[in-house]
């Protein structure tokens, strides 16, 4: 027998084979798996294959379902919504993990779910693993730092994972499969101090169908639940490049380094807001005092850059060095995660060794740092700070900490923290902080030109974190980081300008002047053209406080059912009005570019053209950012 249930915005088909549909207007525009619910078990999967009873509850209805297994079933409690419906999966106690499944085709393509090493666009161009999915630095499954449980396809429908304590692990596409597979781990009960105790509870997993007609329908939708910006970082630090030591100066940076830079940057008259000091301007991680041997007077130094027209931030992540100052006072006032055996601080891996972690639970903890990092700007005129780290996965599972937090939490409890006290600031890691305002940055770009974290990827992970829901998007330094002796060339160096010249804000570190005179100028004359653009990007800022739009768009998003937009993943609308069309491979000198429905004049030449069609062979010199105005009334 099939079940049938109406909604305000859409129709839910519960067929007698247990898969569920969803349609809009009579078009079906999501579709479970054919097993739409699973328990993990021992390495082998207990699906579900029968319905055991279906009730009426209230607007909607309980399903219990029967799997491989007699004992285990499977409830589902249904309810419409507003904007679709709302499905609850619960499993019995015992199971250690419930998983629910959903067709990718024919309803794709897929978007959505967050950053990645390897960052495709569309998300199903590839098999995705996400195990834990969870904010992450640079996991072996590709994983990576701000995600969001929320993925859209192109027929209109969402799919958007509820908060809870279970950990989430996420596939999509995994051997070829054609399913985004959703699985939540059981939590552990009840958090005593030093151990967790009493009986499991079962596995839940609650998940909201988002029906739109189009995928920024949908978009719109879902931000509803998730919240967006109502404050934005200052002005300034989308009119003009913020400036950081890190690629170029890497941990030996000295106070004389930073002059330096700086004397170049204003010598060359190039655009600037801040200049951050990256790693390591400080004594020992987690203390807040200069390395005096290093930084002899930093109060002159901020003074000099005050005068050049720098706002002064300096590198801070939320860790400590067991050796500095800084950890022996959080350790004394445990301020730190601790160790379950010992109540000792738990000394976490991270990029730079092992050290204590800050506990973001603890609101002591939190006071204290902020008091640490207020005398720092008392003394010296800091401006604010570029906040690093924050991800889960440095949270140890069985770390202690003041409040209960599972790991994911850690960068939302850390985001909001720093939203509530910094304006001159950045943040790189995020779950559910789609309301904050502030510049969310990519994670660190290795010096290559391709979608494995290279320049490409810049552009695909831009989308990306529009499409969940993160608006202030700080791609990360010009040209990549340099590690491990893979620096850019000057032909890399002036493409990474072009590309993040229109994007909402941009980041030099490895100075342009260094690539000889040619690069130089062309890479002056995007950071140019970004000033020159600081008024539109700015009204761009005033529509996301408005209404949650995104500022870096894909092409589609006036055209949703453009199936040649939907799949572009080297071109992006800045709003409205700007179709920006980057070189972002080795050597290329032309490109062919796509304008979709409207009338585009190309910003260089001055030529109008109908869309859409295809300029093939489109001329891209070095010097040349291929970009295009919408004509107004064309929207």
């Amino acid at each position: 027998m099939t079940f049938e249930l109406n909604g305000p915005a859409g129709r839910l088909v519960l067929a007698e084979n247990c898969q569920l549909r969803f349609e809009r207007d009579g078009q079906v525009v999501l579709q479970s798996g054919a097993l739409p619910a699973f328990v993990p078990q021992y390495g082998v999967e207990l699906s579900v294959i029968r319905m055991v009873s279906v009730l009426q509850r209230g607007d909607g209805f309980l399903v219990e379902f029967g799997t491989v297994q007699p004992a285990v079933t499977i409830t589902l409690e249904v309810e419409p919504t507003d904007s679709g419906f709302r499905l609850l999966w619960i499993a019995p106690a015992a199971c250690p993990a419930l998983g629910v499944s959903w067709n990718l085709r024919p309803y794709g393509p897929w978007y959505g779910h967050g950053e990645r090493v390897i960052q495709s666009w569309p998300l199903d161009r590839q098999q995705v693993l996400a195990e834990p999915h969870m904010p992450y630095d640079h996991a072996t499954d590709g994983t990576l730092n701000i995600g969001t449980p929320f993925w859209v396809n192109a027929s209109g429908a969402g799919i958007l994972v509820e908060e809870a304590l279970g950990e989430l692990a996420v596939t999509l596409g995994r051997a070829d499969d054609g399913l985004l597979r959703i699985v939540t781990r059981a939590p552990r009960a009840k958090f005593t101090g030093f151990d967790f105790q009493g009986a499991q509870l079962g596995p839940r997993l609650a998940v909201d169908i988002l029906l739109g007609d189009t995928a920024p329908d949908a978009f719109r939708l879902a931000i509803r639940f998730l919240g967006s910006p109502t404050t934005s970082p200052p002005e300034e630090l989308f009119a003009a490049p913020i400036w950081t030591t890190w690629a170029h100066y890497k941990t030996g940076v000295t106070q004389s380094d930073v002059l330096q830079f700086a004397g170049a940057i204003a010598e060359r008259n190039y655009p600037r807001s801040v200049l951050e000091i990256d790693d390591r301007w400080q004594t020992a991680y987690g203390t807040c005092e200069f390395d005096a041997a290093k930084f002899p007077d930093p109060g002159a130094m901020v003074e000099l850059l005050h005068a050049q027209g720098f706002k002064v931030t300096l590198w801070m992540p939320p860790f400590f060095d067991p050796a500095g100052a800084g950890f022996a006072t959080a350790k004394e006032r445990g301020f730190l995660v601790r160790h379950p055996a010992s109540a000792e601080p738990y000394l976490v891996r991270w990029w730079q060794g092992y050290g204590g972690l800050l506990d973001v639970s603890n609101r002591d903890a939190l006071d204290w740092w902020l008091t640490q990092l207020q005398g720092l700007q008392r003394e010296f005129g800091i401006d604010g700070f570029k906040f690093d780290g924050g991800e889960g996965n440095f949270l140890p599972v069985d770390g202690v900490t003041a409040l209960p937090m599972i790991r994911r939490q850690y960068a939302d409890r850390y985001v909001k923290w720093v939203a509530e006290h910094f304006r001159w600031t950045e943040v790189r890691s995020g779950w559910r902080a789609q309301q904050y305002g502030l510049l969310f940055r990519e994670w660190d770009k290795w010096s290559r030109w391709g979608l494995d974290n290279g320049l490409h990827s810049v552009l695909t992970q831009a989308l990306t974190l529009s499409l969940i829901g993160y608006p202030f998007i700080l791609p990360d330094m010009i040209g990549g980081n340099g590690y491990q002796g893979e620096l850019p060339d000057g032909e890399l160096l002036v493409r990474w300008t072009q590309l993040t010249a229109l994007l909402p804000a941009m980041q030099f570190s490895i100075p342009p002047w260094l690539y000889g005179d040619e690069v130089d100028a062309i890479c002056q004359r995007y950071a140019a053209l970004h000033a020159e653009l600081a008024p539109y990007i700015q009204s761009l800022v005033a529509e996301t406080l408005r209404d949650g739009a995104p500022i870096v768009r894909p092409v589609f998003w006036h055209v949703p059912t453009d199936r040649t937009a939907q799949m572009l993943d080297d071109q992006f609308l800045l709003g409205d009005l700007l179709l920006v069309a980057p070189v972002v491979g080795r050597g290329q000198r032309q490109r062919d570019v796509y304008l979709p429905a409207g009338r585009w004049r190309d910003r260089w030449l001055g030529e109008i053209y109908n869309g859409p069609c295809w300029l093939h062979a489109y001329d891209a010199d070095l010097h040349t950012l291929p970009l295009f105005e919408r004509l107004h009334g064309d929207l």
